[in-house]
């Protein structure tokens, strides 16, 4: 790409700076909507659009952005089921031996999936033939599933010094040869999801999504129940991952037409190039996620990895729309990049930055606000030290949304290796503070490093892009956004006593969120027009 490309004397985009115009556009941020309605650009080959038309459009996108949530609420169930149940059947430290499975199984998966998820997301999207979609995935799938068979034989090969270390104690072997052998499916499963997601078919991903996550929830949930064994419950999730990959391959064949055929030396080719250079990234995105449980356990035990993989569980209610919403936004500005319709682009991202914005504070307020509420709410009464943990994560998730977000347009510009040096530097900076402050604070100096390194990447991002945010980013949002929070803690401190129990927790926490709601309405944060833009977009 040239470094200035114009189009009727206005510049799009540009490397150095992401998304520009000589044009004044400082006041989108001004203009966007918490519905995530883009504006429609002019003079850029757009002949013949009509408002109509970009009606239709945002309500594609919302519609997208919904389909794309409606397994979120089935997810967070099951964590908190999980955290209910599982919690009680298996007792703090069997719940954290659970927790370092999952976790463990993450970020294998990071390295096994050679983030090829990116790759389809970035090069599969839009109009596609048949055949080229049939062999790019073909070569996807020969892919991961080398990379994964690889790597389950080497965990099978040191198993018992992966139990050792992780689980503290030799019969720790059986969960690692679970997790071995989940891992190959676990893959393969991961990447019929994301070609769905590539080829915006998020109605199918949801069903898909729906069809392993119930079944498996429900089937864990009793054989825990039933036996009191974290292994059973490994075994359990082994089988519905076999049974999840045989039945998306039967339903993508069946339904969307898709056939294997020979693998191109192109498209490895091309998806290597593209996806590599980020594996280090997300795999350090991963660690900085999970490393800290396995210092906790290192230096605390398995019963406060239990507690503290409980808080953050909880915690990352305030930024898991953004997961989602990224899933959708990532091809949709991929498109308007490389077809340079910067103004789209910038409408676009300003309206989804404010969501997230809005979406993130009022969550974290509610568990900095309500956090002892909260845990009595998904956990037995052993969990409640974790309180302050829990507070301190509910604010870091503020920032992890926005850190998220940005990263988005660092890969849009293919700027892979700024994404994996970002990452990197983050997990080692986790480490390095959770080394700092887990002995001398417990869990909640592992939540303290969590929320200086996010906000201190936020910052950094933020600089990175900052013509970019300055024109979509209005500060009235944040006393907006501010005045709200402040509501809610106001609330809580106001209402301390009275109700007790688990329905008068219930209730705080609902009244905060109707505070919450109310402050945002009444700072004009969100307004009548946006609802109905949802509204439509829905029904």
């Amino acid at each position: 790409m040239e470094s200035h490309v114009r189009d009727e004397g206005r510049e799009l985009l540009r490397p150095g700076d992401g998304v520009n115009s000589e044009t004044s556009t400082v006041g989108i941020g001004r203009d966007a909507t918490i519905a995530l309605a883009p504006g429609i650009e002019h003079g850029v080959g757009l002949e013949g659009v009509n408002a109509e038309s970009g009606k239709s459009a945002s309500r594609k996108f919302v519609r997208d952005i919904v389909l794309s949530n409606v397994p979120i609420p089935f997810q967070k169930a099951r964590t908190y089921l999980w955290l209910v149940i599982l919690t009680r059947a298996l007792g703090p430290k069997g719940f954290g031996v659970w927790s370092l499975f999952l976790v463990t199984l993450s970020s294998a998966m990071t390295i096994s999936t050679l983030n090829c998820g990116s790759s389809m997301m970035r090069f599969l999207s839009g109009e596609r033939e048949r055949g080229e979609v049939n062999q790019a995935f073909t070569t996807v799938l020969a892919m991961v599933g080398g990379a994964s068979i690889l790597l389950a034989v080497l965990f099978i090969c040191v198993s018992g010094e992966m139990s050792a270390v992780i689980f503290k104690s030799s019969r720790g072997r059986g969960i690692v040869l679970l997790l071995a052998v989940a891992l190959i499916f676990d893959s393969l499963f991961e990447e019929l999801k994301n070609l769905l997601r590539a080829r915006r078919l998020n109605r199918a991903w949801a069903y898909l999504c729906l069809a392993r996550l119930i079944p498996e929830t429900l089937a864990i949930i009793c054989i825990a129940w039933w036996l009191r064994s974290v292994t059973a419950a490994g075994a359990t999730y082994l089988v519905v991952s076999i049974c999840g990959v045989g039945g998306g391959m039967f339903y993508l064949a069946i339904r969307h037409g898709f056939r294997f055929t020979s693998p191109s030396r192109k498209v490895l080719s091309k998806y290597t190039l593209y996806g590599l250079p980020l594996l280090p990234g997300v795999l350090a995105s991963t660690v900085s996620l999970g490393a800290d449980k396995y210092l906790v356990s290192y230096y605390l035990g398995l019963k406060q990895v239990g507690i503290y993989s409980a808080c953050f569980a909880v915690s990352a209610l305030v930024f898991f729309l953004t997961g989602p919403i990224n899933d959708v936004l990532f091809p949709e500005l991929s498109a308007l990049h490389d077809m340079q319709h910067g103004e789209s682009f910038r409408r676009r991202f300003a309206g989804v930055q404010k969501f997230v914005l809005g979406f993130a504070v009022g969550a974290a307020g509610l568990l900095a606000a309500f956090p002892h509420e909260t845990l009595r709410l998904v956990a037995p009464r052993d969990f409640a030290l974790g309180s302050t943990t829990l507070a301190i994560l509910g604010v870091q998730g503020i920032f992890m949304a926005m850190v998220l977000l940005y990263v988005v347009i660092l890969n849009v510009r293919m700027r892979v290796w700024s994404t994996t040096i970002f990452w990197v530097l983050s997990g080692v900076a986790i480490v390095l503070v959770d080394v700092a402050l887990l002995p001398r604070l417990g869990i909640a100096g592992a939540a303290i490093s969590q929320l200086i390194v996010t906000a201190a990447g936020a910052f950094v991002l933020i600089g990175m892009h900052w013509k970019l945010f300055r024109e979509t980013f209005e500060p009235a949002w944040l006393l907006q956004t501010g005045a709200a929070f402040v509501g809610v803690y106001a609330m809580a401190i106001l209402w301390r006593s009275g109700t007790s129990g688990i329905a008068g927790e219930a209730l705080r926490i609902g009244c905060g969120a109707g505070v919450f709601l109310l402050g945002l309405v009444a700072t004009q944060y969100v307004t009548w027009r946006e609802l109905q833009v949802v509204r439509h977009a829905i029904f």
